[in-house]
């Protein structure tokens, strides 16, 4: 094997040995759908989150509670809490905890727990045991030590995903989505949904040129039918929304409905609110309840955000924005006649200098 052979499969083992320990990356689906909570940025959480979390930046708890519902969570990969940064006053229930930062008073009151910085004032209770890479105050280790190559292969997990470029691109691939046809009618306060599903039981409500007033009455309404797949693209900047949905309408298409509030900065609610809210540039604060998981910049949380697991087919969606943005053939048409135009000049050119 010659030299320039060997290095070349040297550094294909070390590429591939690499790949594998930094772990798999989860699709945006994977994402939707496994977790209940994430921030690209810092969090200040005063309420609970019924399933998984993951944290992109600070974590600020005060009486903060995660993953409460564990029988319910999708499986995965990911411990209950994630958080790329510090984390103080919260509580997880089951799954455990990696912080890539310091904690302090706080319970893990069951799961593997890794913190790579420094834990202070802490109980990690239960099964699966904890790993401080730093050092310890007031820390009571009741659920026994990690291995450190479990500790390891924690923290892998948690950074094997680049959640900001997951989610800005579902939420850019949603905004292609043209309208199924979905609309909305208005009376009194009160908005009505009538959805518009196509074959793969897909329907849009193109929101952009209504979201403004749309989002300001005080009355929600769905009318649904057999869709399966529904997503609301809004390009609103900035909303408070005081909507109540009616007939529990707010948990019963939770688990099948994105907001896509693609351009917006700001956003509060302050009722009960329901289906996925993915703003991956919104800073968001909520009140009152959201059924459904968060997917955001930053948030203030003051309500619960309840677990969903987003059951739609967010892939067969993004599939069709691609198709939708694929040029009409009479496009292509062109396109092929001026490359064969060009490639005609060209030729031209090239047998006048010979």
């Amino acid at each position: 094997m010659s030299t320039n052979v060997r290095l070349i499969a040297t550094a294909l083992t070390s590429l591939a040995m690499a790949t594998a320990s930094a772990g798999t990356s989860l699709t945006a689906a994977e994402v939707i759908n496994q977790f209940n909570l994430v921030t690209l940025g810092d969090a200040t959480i005063d309420s609970h989150v019924d399933g998984r979390s993951y944290i992109g930046g600070n974590l600020t708890g005060n009486g903060a509670v995660f993953a409460m519902h564990p029988n319910d969570m999708p499986s995965s990969s990911f411990a209950g809490l994630t958080v790329d940064g510090s984390a103080s006053g919260l509580s997880v229930t089951a799954g455990g905890a990696t912080i890539l930062g310091n904690l302090s008073n706080s319970n893990i009151n069951s799961g593997a727990s890794v913190i790579t910085g420094n834990a202070s004032n802490t109980n990690f209770n239960g099964s699966g045991g904890s790993y401080v890479y730093g050092t310890k105050s007031g820390v009571n280790t009741n659920s026994g030590t990690m291995n450190a190559t479990a500790a390891a292969t924690q923290v892998s997990t948690a950074q094997s995903t680049d959640f900001a470029s997951v989610l800005e691109s579902t939420s850019d691939g949603l905004q292609a989505l043209s309208s199924t046809g979905s609309y909305w009618t208005v009376s009194g306060n009160r908005v009505t949904f009538t959805a518009v599903a196509n074959a793969n039981g897909l329907a849009v409500f193109d929101l952009t040129a209504v979201d403004d007033t749309l989002l300001r009455y005080g009355e929600f309404q769905f009318n649904l039918g057999n869709a399966s797949t529904v997503v609301f693209n809004s390009d609103v900047t900035s909303a408070t929304i005081n909507a109540n949905f009616l007939n529990g309408s707010a948990a019963a298409i939770g688990s099948k409905t994105i907001w896509n509030f693609y351009n917006a900065s700001n956003l509060t609610f302050n009722t009960q609110f329901g289906g996925s809210v993915l703003a991956t540039d919104a800073t968001m604060t909520n009140y009152n309840n959201i059924e459904g998981g968060v997917f955001v910049d930053r948030i203030t949380q003051r309500g619960e955000i309840h677990l969903q697991p987003f059951k739609g087919d967010l892939n067969m969606a993004l599939a069709s924005a691609s198709v939708s943005s694929v040029p009409e053939p009479s496009a292509w048409a062109l396109m092929a006649a001026g490359v064969l135009v060009l490639i005609n000049v060209g030729m031209r050119r090239g047998s006048r200098r010979d």
